[in-house]
């Protein structure tokens, strides 16, 4: 039997989310780790990750070989907006204990309700492609 290892790759202080794994659109489990091993056997397969959200997911077609270390590793393509969201959290939590000028209030409103909908947009036109993945094989060596 080969083995396929699925890596998700994330930053260090993200929260480690579960996801669903299927192959060949057949539900296997949920990843709770970030590192997971699959005893399968030789050929060639379709991967999907899916969030726990089903409509936010990605899938890529592997080939699995036996006498070398499958690897799928995937990560999501957040990164720009995870920071410019909390950026906006500061801003939203400032707001709570300061009082803005007028102007100033109605620019943060506007930008804010400006961003969550590019957000959303962006959400949706990535949904069916939401994670990167990358497939590589390495040689095990035993000694």
């Amino acid at each position: 039997m080969a083995r396929l290892k699925l890596i998700q790759k994330r930053a260090k202080f993200s929260l480690n989310i579960p996801h669903k794994i299927l192959i060949n659109n057949v539900f296997v489990g949920i990843m709770k780790t970030s590192e997971i091993q699959i005893e399968m056997p030789t050929g060639h397969f379709k991967i999907t990750i899916q969030s726990m959200f089903p409509f936010i997911s990605a899938e890529k077609e592997i080939d699995v070989e036996e006498g070398v270390d499958n690897v799928l590793a995937f990560w999501d393509r957040e990164k720009w907006w995870d920071r410019l969201l909390v950026i906006d959290l500061v801003m939203w939590v400032l707001q709570l204990f300061l009082t803005f000028p007028p102007k100033i209030d109605l620019s943060y409103k506007i930008f804010t309700y400006g961003i969550f909908i590019l957000w959303l947009i962006y959400e949706w036109a990535i949904r069916k492609n939401y994670f990167r993945m990358e497939f590589y094989k390495k040689i095990s060596v035993k000694l």
